[in-house]
């Protein structure tokens, strides 16, 4: 665990070498980086900060070697490792990943979310998030003010459990969408209260 006292308001996470990351709202104006390893000492927390931001990685202490051996039925190997990160509300978050499952437990603050593969589970949307993936799902539940701005490719979106386009945009004059994904492979489940 590692905690720090930030002033910046940009937070910048970088997913390697973990299978999950879960964001919550800090109950005190702190940064706080949990890291939750099956293998001990495997990984590091590493924070750095400078004026603009915070960068918040996690390094891998061994180094895997690779011998040769052809196994027919062994895919990519799993980390067995997640972080739960706690930041103080009113920050932006900005998620880069290959393959990682991305939970926010209803957050109050923007988010950027950029993967290869995985699930996002976004629970109660509280602030704008753009999400941008290659295969996965996008799951969320939003209140009726949210704009939306949806593009899948391949996937499906389903709206309040009713199947919609799967390019879906809302305007209003001069705004932005506050709520934006764009996949070729994803399927987004949005509700809308």
């Amino acid at each position: 665990m590692k905690q720090k006292n930030i002033q910046v308001e940009v937070i910048e996470i970088i997913t390697e070498g973990l299978d999950d990351v879960v964001i919550e709202n800090s109950l005190e104006d702190k940064l706080e980086v949990f890291l939750l390893d099956e293998n001990p000492n495997t990984h590091a927390i590493l924070i750095e900060e400078d004026r603009e931001e915070v960068k918040i990685r996690f390094k891998l202490n061994f180094k895997a070697f690779d011998n040769g051996v052809f196994r027919k039925y062994i895919t990519k190997r799993i980390e067995r490792a997640s972080a739960v990160v706690k930041v103080p509300k009113g920050k932006k978050i900005i998620i880069y990943g290959k393959t990682v499952g991305i939970e926010s437990k209803s957050y109050k603050g923007d988010l950027s979310i950029f993967i290869e593969k995985g699930n996002v589970k976004l629970n109660t949307v509280k602030g704008n998030v753009l999400v941008k993936l290659f295969l996965g799902n996008v799951y969320a539940k939003l209140n009726k003010n949210k704009l939306l701005n949806i593009e899948t490719t391949n996937g499906e979106f389903t709206l309040n459990n009713k199947k919609m386009n799967n390019i879906f945009n809302e305007k209003k004059v001069n705004s932005s969408p506050d709520f934006k994904v764009k996949s070729i492979n994803a399927n987004v489940v949005l509700i809308r209260e």
